[in-house]
């Protein structure tokens, strides 16, 4: 079969069927080339400007991995024993295309843009996809995902047919996508069609998944910083599926549990160190306050092609104009880089950070000081879809039990092949796995300079010692 090779800077070579071809020459696919893949990261750390586009065609390379790992290498996976070469055909096919278009909906500078969306009942989504036709809520770029998947079966440029593109939604957006009944059509009952769609979104969306294992090479890579690094060759070839009843669950080898961890760690560690960094939260602080407060025209269209025709240059033209007109604006702040003072992070949930928050703000009212605060929290392990599952389902201690984290360890001792816990098995995963969540609170440049001695007298009550802990003079160390 004819196919084309392209160089990748993390995977080397990355190889394309004609089909995947044409997907990625599509013109949604292409614009991922003008979104970065970390907004504001690049402020901090200046190489970090690589794009959406090669993040998605090294997800999909990581996706056919994943596929044939455990889809098609029956000495590991249960599933791969039950399925016919057509089966395992699709499949990868279908994985691999997920992978490629999982973040084809994100707007100008991603997430952080995610606030200025509209209510998703304005997007010209299929009722028939949906699981809650009638929801309202604010929409997000899975959303728009989904409208542009769709939008790859029209017109001169259709790619996908119109079965592919409700099957691949149902993989990338599977909270809000129906399972298709197309996607029933390939698989006889004794198979457990749904149990298998539940199996086969875990590659492309889930704790393990193409995504992941992607975005924290790559984002490593060009940030220059190593903590992203895991052995992703080791991590991949201990993986398989385990069935049981009907159900079909993520496993790993007692040799791969030490990959798994190192994985873990450096999902933290990137977090921590790069996506949650200080000076990146509160530069997406100014931006979205730009966004809020009208500084510039930037509105996120419902319509599929207005969508498609935006790119970070758009925003980013805006946030230059409104910077000149206002050069204390927040778009000035930000094209400017002038970050703010960052006086304490406090670690726990909205409510706690809040309070500390609104204390500090009355502490500095009477100096003429009005600090900010970011609130940041990301869930670290997905925890609470596998539960539901496992609660509402016939076998629901088993999953309960197994399938309540990413994968359930593959046990060989004394002649005994047993099946355990994750959680059980690896302490790191214990204690790694709540989500990450704090509060930054700054103050602005020319506040703390003017007014510095004072707000270090007046914040100084708030920090509360932790019992190992003793204060030294403020030169030390």
């Amino acid at each position: 079969m004819a196919h084309i090779e392209i160089n990748d800077a993390i995977h080397r070579t990355i190889i394309l069927s004609q089909k995947e071809e044409r997907v990625v020459d599509h013109p949604y696919v292409q614009r991922l080339r003008y979104v970065r893949q970390l907004g504001f990261v690049p402020y901090v750390y200046p190489s970090a400007t690589h794009d959406r586009f090669s993040h998605s065609l090294g997800t999909m390379h990581i996706a056919g991995l994943l596929a044939h790992q455990m889809l098609n290498n029956e000495g590991v996976s249960a599933i791969a024993r039950i399925l016919s070469p057509e089966q395992k055909e699709f499949l990868t096919r279908i994985v691999r295309l997920a992978g490629l278009l999982h973040d084809v909906g994100h707007a100008p500078f991603s997430h952080p843009a995610e606030t200025a969306m509209p209510d998703v009942s304005s997007l010209a989504l299929s009722r028939q996809w949906l699981i809650y036709p009638d929801e309202r809520r604010r929409a997000t770029h899975e959303d728009y995902s989904v409208l542009l998947i769709a939008g790859m079966t029209e017109g001169k440029d259709a790619v996908l047919t119109a079965e592919e593109a409700e099957i691949i939604s149902s993989l990338v957006h599977h909270k809000k996508i129906k399972i298709p009944s197309s996607w029933k059509d390939h698989f006889s009952e004794d198979l457990h069609p749904e149990s298998l769609h539940c199996f086969v979104r875990l590659l492309v969306s889930s704790n393990l998944d193409a995504d992941r294992m992607d975005y924290l090479l790559r984002d490593s890579h060009f940030t220059g910083v190593t903590y992203g690094h895991y052995d992703i060759p080791w991590l991949i070839s201990n993986l398989g599926a385990l069935e049981r009843d009907g159900d079909y669950v993520m496993s790993i080898a007692d040799s791969g549990v030490g990959a798994f961890e190192h994985y873990i760690f450096a999902r933290y560690h990137m977090y921590i160190q790069v996506y949650m960094h200080k000076t990146v939260k509160c530069f997406e602080y100014y931006f979205q306050k730009a966004l809020a407060e009208g500084e510039t025209r930037y509105k996120i269209p419902a319509s599929r092609e207005e969508y498609t025709a935006m790119r970070d240059s758009t925003l980013l033209e805006q946030l230059f104009t409104a910077a000149l007109r206002n050069p204390r604006s927040w778009s000035g702040r930000l094209i400017r880089r002038e970050p703010s003072k960052r006086i304490a992070r406090i670690w726990g949930n909205r409510q706690e950070v809040e309070k500390v928050f609104r204390n500090v703000e009355q502490e500095l009212k009477p100096l003429g000081v009005t600090p900010f605060m970011h609130f940041s929290r990301s869930e670290f392990l997905e925890l609470s879809e596998a539960k539901e599952r496992a609660e509402r389902g016939k076998q629901g201690m088993f999953l309960l039990r197994l399938a309540s984290m990413p994968a359930v360890v593959i046990r060989k001792q004394f002649g005994v092949v047993s099946a355990a816990s994750l959680a059980d098995h690896s302490f790191i995963l214990q204690r790694y796995h709540q989500d990450i969540s704090y509060g930054d609170i700054y103050i602005l440049p020319e506040e703390f300079s003017a007014n510095e001695t004072a707000i270090q007298q007046a914040i100084k009550k708030f920090r509360e010692l932790a019992p190992s802990e003793i204060t030294l003079d403020q030169d030390a160390g």
